[in-house]
């Protein structure tokens, strides 16, 4: 009898164990993965051509990592997410997205950190858009959608790529 509950604990632990993943869903999807727009400025009075071309190849690398999903440049702000620069403004965080306006607002704060945080910034926030959220803090090292912190990384990690494919 005892080895038979060992032997159900084990068992449980292991399927238990196999079946968790650092993502999270945020209850939000894009209308259609495949053809996903945005809409970033081509020129700003407040964030620099480089800015705006590093957060846009960050944004993008989606699609590179994620066959589920496709990024198209729109020309007007009528897009599946809107990339917004807010350089002058100072609040406690470096990005928000707001998913009801489907904006990625950029600000002060963001413009001091190294190019390849500002890039993984942005690689998080679309994160969002397309319906992750912030991953449990025992995988920070497994997602960009860690809640805190860094990992120095301008792409989807492993288990953001699940979450994606797990949504689409």
């Amino acid at each position: 009898m005892k080895k038979r509950v060992s032997f159900a604990l084990i068992l449980c632990f292991m399927l238990c164990s196999l079946s968790a993943n650092a993502y999270q869903l945020n209850g939000h999807r894009v209308v259609d993965p495949q053809y996903v727009t945005y809409w970033a400025p081509t020129s700003d009075e407040i964030a620099t051509p480089s800015e705006i071309n590093a957060v846009v190849s960050a944004a993008t690398s989606w699609q590179v990592h994620c066959p589920e999903i496709k990024m198209f440049r729109s020309n007007t702000i009528n897009a599946s997410m809107i990339i917004d620069f807010f350089l002058d403004v100072d609040m406690d965080a470096y990005a928000i997205t707001y998913l009801g306006s489907k904006e990625i607002a950029f600000y002060k704060p963001w413009r001091n950190l190294s190019m390849v945080r500002k890039q993984e910034t942005a690689v998080h926030e679309v994160g969002h858009i397309l319906g992750l959220e912030h991953c449990q803090p025992q995988y920070n090292s497994e997602s960009v959608m860690r809640e805190f912190g860094f990992n120095d990384v301008a792409c989807p990690l492993a288990d953001d790529k699940r979450g994606i494919a797990a949504l689409y």
